[in-house]
């Protein structure tokens, strides 16, 4: 197998984040309908689905990038209003990579990775650095340090991305389609990557179309469509032998 993680599933504790009766409209179009979903500390979620159907939409509310109309999103005891101090408490807590990979251009790598932990952590200028070069070092690409971002690929690119957003040493790691943006070659270094951080026992929410990943890493799979959650499961059951039509079709489409 290509991915390979030796530790056993996430143990059930106290959940990290609490997602209940969830919705979240686009002016009449309900992208997120009554959405409920529990993740424990240490455990790996894959969000999957056709495009269109709220995977990323459901991450980008976690995160308070899009604010939701209804429910209640708890993160670490947390609950996510419209007080800029909680949406703040939470962001600090909670690292998330996006499909494209939103680095300054203007700053070096290090100094990407450097400018949060200085600015929110109150972190000095040498301590900052001396993380920044020590999970550049955890991603594979502490080499290229001082390059600034435009010099790296893709991959390369995405990684320094997951290395700045652990620099806030976060509790959780929410990934929008990480590899969705790369040629295919690169797609192998990000994985492994985030393969990775699974082994560490980070807990991670994926939005990804990577099944082999989905199949290899995920505690649980969330298969989404049309705004709501149709089925949840443990990969080898999902995969082996899902319960409805609508995920039978999917992974009829996409797994061979």
């Amino acid at each position: 197998m290509l991915y390979e993680i030796g530790a056993p599933p996430a143990e059930r504790s106290s959940p990290i984040v609490v997602v209940e009766s969830l919705v979240k409209r686009f002016g009449s179009f309900a992208a997120l309908n009554d959405i409920n979903l529990t993740v424990a500390k240490g455990e790996k979620i894959v969000l999957c689905g056709p495009s269109g159907s709220g995977k990323s939409t459901l991450i980008r509310c976690i995160n308070h990038i899009e604010k939701h109309d209804g429910g209640r999103i708890v993160i670490d005891g947390i609950e996510l209003t419209d007080r800029m101090a909680d949406i703040n408490s939470v962001r600090c807590e909670v690292g998330m990579v996006f499909q494209s990979f939103n680095l300054f251009p203007h700053l070096s790598v290090v100094e990407n990775c450097m400018l949060a932990p200085m600015k929110v952590r109150g972190l000095s200028r040498p301590e900052a650095h001396d993380r920044a070069i020590g999970l550049l070092r955890k991603v594979r690409i502490h080499d290229q340090a001082n390059k600034y971002p435009a010099h790296l690929s893709g991959g390369q690119q995405q990684r320094v991305a997951i290395a700045r957003a652990l620099c806030m040493q976060p509790k959780i790691m929410l990934f929008d389609e990480p590899t969705s943006a790369l040629d295919p070659e690169m797609v192998k270094e990000v994985l492994e990557t985030m393969v990775e951080l699974a082994r560490e026992g980070m807990t991670m929410v994926c939005v990804t179309h990577e099944m082999g990943f989905a199949r290899e890493v995920a505690d649980r799979v969330v298969f989404m469509d049309r705004g709501s959650i149709v089925e949840e499961g443990d990969p080898d059951t999902f995969f082996s032998a899902p319960r409805t039509e609508r995920a039978k079709s999917f992974l009829s489409q996409i797994v061979h």
